[in-house]
């Protein structure tokens, strides 16, 4: 684990940590606060074996791998970020923080939030040591709290549909598909991006400065909800569940 995965862990828990201690009137126990994050630190070996899972029964269908059977670059790239990431991590994060929510039983919207941040706070450590080596690991820290956020968004609208009964429908659906969408979206551009490692130099230029703008549009995107959600603290805090 390297300087840049050392660098994004201690930011990552200055977020949490800092989300905590902004409950109102006081913040969450000490075991509701890490076990999340014990649990989330686990959960990219299960979303591994789910990728390879989906990548194999791909192939077993199709005969063919995902860049075999999409020879468009931009359609591979969202396809595959998908499959292996987008929706195969939100899934495997929300499993798990349904089940937390369950055993803490959070009293209100925020503490609701904090259960699903604290997963995604958990779930970057462990992906930073496995990913995070060397250069890559400079590329991935602009957005090093990208797995806490997307847990924001989720614990936030499935935490509103508790509070807000007669718009359950709307806010399930959207705490669901955003995540996947910002996921899906933003590893097609960088991670997944097929342009990268295509042969004219046309397209591998575009294909990075197309990663840059996402990453650029991810990091504030990233930013602008922190700051609301440390804003909107205690409301959320005061949102309490029957």
């Amino acid at each position: 684990m390297g300087i840049a995965s050392l660098t994004a862990f201690a930011l990552c828990a200055f977020v949490y940590v800092g989300m905590i201690r902004r409950e109102v009137p006081g913040p969450i126990g000490k075991k509701q606060a890490v076990v999340p994050v014990a649990v989330g630190f686990f959960l990219p070996i299960p979303s591994t074996v789910l990728a390879v899972l989906f990548g194999w029964t791909f192939f077993t269908l199709t005969g063919k791998t995902v860049g075999e059977a999409v020879p468009d670059l931009l359609c591979r790239s969202l396809v595959k970020s998908f499959l292996f990431a987008g929706f195969t991590e939100e899934l495997v994060k929300l499993l798990p923080a349904l089940l937390l929510v369950r055993i803490f039983k959070p009293k209100n919207v925020y503490e609701h939030i904090l259960i699903f941040a604290g997963v995604g706070f958990g779930f970057t450590a462990l992906e930073e040591i496995l990913y995070g080596g060397g250069i890559a690991a400079f590329t991935r820290l602009p957005a090093f709290a990208t797995h806490m956020v997307l847990g924001i968004i989720t614990g936030t609208y499935l935490g509103l549909a508790r509070h807000r009964k007669r718009e359950k429908g709307k806010l399930i659906f959207t705490g669901l598909f955003l995540p996947v969408l910002w996921h899906t979206l933003f590893d097609a551009a960088t991670g997944f991006n097929a342009g990268l490692s295509a042969t004219n130099e046309n397209v591998q230029l575009a294909a990075v400065l197309i990663g840059l703008v996402a990453t650029a549009v991810s990091t504030t995107l990233l930013f602008v909800l922190l700051f609301r959600l440390k804003n909107k603290a205690a409301a959320y805090s005061g949102m309490t569940f029957e």
